[in-house]
């Protein structure tokens, strides 16, 4: 008997201390993967589903197939930031027999290429996103930010950090060929790392959901969508990465319930530990 209240108190004390802190609920490092084509990379914490959208629906000049990989990273791969990522990375892509056929293109409309992550958030409140981002010269230089509560309808959110790497954060409300909302603009000086991008979830229904999703994708089309040298896109070479993407929360605390004499216990010990204190005082 005096094991198990023993045991109940302890429950109830780590719950304490855990509650309000925030933890990582799934995260892709791509580091518990092969450097090969990788079209669905596993979680490598937690658990959850990865993807490729639109790269095998326009021609570049030629349609491709989904081509995505894991790769190591290239410390020359820098921009005017002069980040680095040797790591692990997921690049996005599609490739034919010729390869020829890269996927992105200006026709896509907006929202349509890019990547998608989805989790289960059950347990969880207080929803946070993060992740790094790299475009190449020729990759397109605008990306969006897109979140779904059900796993149909996509939500635009702002994003934030990012810190030192020339990224501007903007708010289009007037051209049909940019999304209507929030976006990020990589900027003119090409292949940058954009690194501790993050979404803050403040919508109640993102917590404690099975459905939670997000999506990384282009944020505009036509002659809106440029390329990261600040060049109308050439529809035939560039590709975006990513890397460390992770979602996190914190967790929802629930309370145990106890045996009336396991709580005795627990306020038994408070009341030694706090008369020993005004002895020692």
């Amino acid at each position: 008997m005096k094991t198990s209240i023993t045991a109940a108190v302890a429950a109830a004390l780590l719950l304490a201390a855990t509650a309000g802190q925030a933890s990582t609920i799934t995260a892709w490092t791509f580091e518990n993967l092969a450097q090969a084509v990788n079209n669905t990379p596993a979680a490598s914490t937690g658990t959850g589903s990865a993807s490729a959208l639109g790269m095998d629906g326009y021609a570049t000049p030629q349609v491709g197939v989904n081509t995505d990989d894991v790769l190591a990273g290239v410390a020359a791969d820098t921009g005017t930031n002069k980040i680095a990522n040797t790591s692990n990375i997921w690049r996005i892509r599609a490739q034919n027999s010729a390869n020829t056929a890269n996927g992105w293109s200006s026709l896509a409309p907006i929202g349509t290429q890019g990547a998608q992550f989805l989790t289960s958030t059950a347990g969880y409140t207080g929803i946070k996103v993060t992740f790094d981002w790299y475009a190449t010269n020729q990759g397109e230089a605008k990306l969006q930010f897109e979140y779904t509560t059900d796993g149909v309808n996509w939500i635009n959110t702002s994003l934030s950090g990012g810190a030192g790497t020339g990224v501007s954060f903007l708010t289009n409300s007037a051209s049909a060929n940019t999304v209507k909302g929030a976006y990020v603009n990589i900027g003119t000086a090409g292949q940058n790392w954009v690194t501790g991008l993050y979404a803050t979830i403040t919508d109640p229904n993102a917590a404690n959901d099975a459905n939670f999703g997000f999506r990384l994708v282009n944020a505009a089309t036509g002659t809106d969508n440029v390329s990261a040298k600040g060049t109308a896109l050439n529809n035939n070479s560039g590709n975006w990465r990513f890397d460390n993407v992770v979602v996190s929360g914190t967790l929802a605390s629930t309370p145990v319930p106890l045996p009336a004499s396991a709580w005795l216990m627990g306020s038994g010990v408070l009341g030694l530990v706090a008369l020993s204190r005004r002895r020692k005082a």
